[in-house]
């Protein structure tokens, strides 16, 4: 037997997990020898119990590892093992990185997530935080970072969304199979992440969601990143558990203040006060980063200052603008402007004019406005 196949079928295994194995691993060389143990063998092991033993010594009637893979190749699906390339590199330091990986889109996107971000928080939002999720991911875009998230409803959906919309790179770990994507509301914009990043679980293809595979997969969104990011969350958020495990895996975790009478903002405030970064723009998150030796975070595009007498949106503060974003300037001469329109007047892709559009409003060139419009921005008043 091959050791991606063992691997792959010990993490089908009940009872098992990772740590587990790490320490039969210490007995025995690989982990096809594991599934080869005898039952009594495995029960002279210090901690292995019956349970244990009898899953292993069972493991083909427990396992149909033909039938798995089946699922997988229709699927479109890859699994990635300890073994491969491609397994998060930030993940194999963690203490019990998964056994198998499900994959469906660019699995090029897990060796590049390196350099990435969680962005994670409460499914009951407010506009406050989904605009915060929405900056904070957009800004990591513009970085060239990925960002992780665990596609549930609220403010991980906020986050994917933008991403995507910027034509960015994104990770969506899920606590279910992925012939069983949940919430399902969200199976559109799963398949949207795929195009660039991917979605991502340690579960076999048809594994439910329950109450324990989701503080599972919240160990692997902190495990791939460098860092965690609470937007929202009330006290008994799951966010809480994956800023946790990101402190436990010796990862930066950073939280997004709030208004002190919101329930939403109790969980993040409780962060900051143990000692979590407080974050107002994703350049407190470089900021952060750039303090570690041996990183090199790169810096977001400036707000430049106009220059001595001129309005902003004027002069010195448009200097460097691609021909796009000095397009985008001009359509917006006549005033505010919905984003579709802007989006079908640029004549350029979609993601491009997005792109564009966060640039100039990093660069305070550029407001976006409620309802989806955007307008130029001159001193203190509005354009037009």
């Amino acid at each position: 037997m091959e050791a991606r196949d063992a691997y792959i079928i010990l993490n089908y295994l009940p009872d098992i997990g990772p740590v587990r194995v790490a320490e039969l691993l210490t007995f025995y060389e690989t982990p096809a020898a594991i599934l080869a143990a005898p039952r009594a063998e495995l029960l002279r092991i210090r901690g292995v119990g019956e349970k244990v033993a009898d899953s292993i010594a069972n493991w083909a009637s427990l396992c149909d590892l033909s039938a798995e893979l089946a699922r997988v190749e229709r699927a479109g699906v890859q699994i990635v093992t300890p073994l491969d390339d491609a397994y998060p590199p930030l993940l194999r330091e963690i203490h019990d990185p998964p056994l198998a990986l499900y994959v469906r889109g660019d699995r090029e996107a897990l060796r590049l997530s390196r350099t990435s971000i969680a962005i994670v928080g409460s499914r009951h939002t407010t506009a406050y935080g989904v605009h915060m999720a929405e900056e904070l991911a957009g800004a990591a875009v513009m970085t060239g970072w990925s960002v992780v998230s665990g596609l549930a409803r609220g403010i991980d959906t906020a986050a994917h969304e933008a991403v995507v919309r910027l034509g960015g790179r994104t990770l969506a770990v899920i606590g279910s199979g992925l012939g069983r994507i949940y919430p399902q509301e969200n199976l559109a914009l799963a398949r949207r992440i795929t195009e660039r990043g991917a979605v991502l679980s340690e579960f076999p293809m048809d594994y439910a969601p329950n109450r324990r595979t989701f503080p599972m997969r919240n160990r692997v969104i902190s495990g791939i990143s460098r860092g965690t990011v609470v937007v929202e969350a009330g006290t008994k958020s799951g966010s809480l558990i994956t800023a946790a495990q990101a402190a436990d895996q010796n990862r930066l975790v950073f939280a997004v203040p709030g208004r002190v009478d919101s329930p939403q903002s109790r969980g993040c405030h409780g962060l900051i006060k143990e000692g979590a970064k407080l974050v107002e723009t994703f350049q407190d998150v470089l900021e952060e980063f750039a303090m570690l030796p041996g990183f090199e975070a790169p810096t977001l595009p400036p707000a430049a200052a106009p220059a001595d007498g001129e309005p902003a949106g004027t002069g010195a503060a448009d200097t460097g603008l691609s021909e796009l974003e000095h397009r985008i300037l001009d359509l917006l001469e006549a005033g505010e402007e919905s984003i579709d329109n802007v989006v079908v007047a640029a004549h350029s892709p979609v993601p491009e004019v997005l792109r564009a559009l966060f640039n100039l409003e990093l660069r305070r060139l550029v407001r976006q406005l409620p309802g989806k419009r955007v307008m130029r921005v001159r001193g203190t008043g509005v354009a037009g």
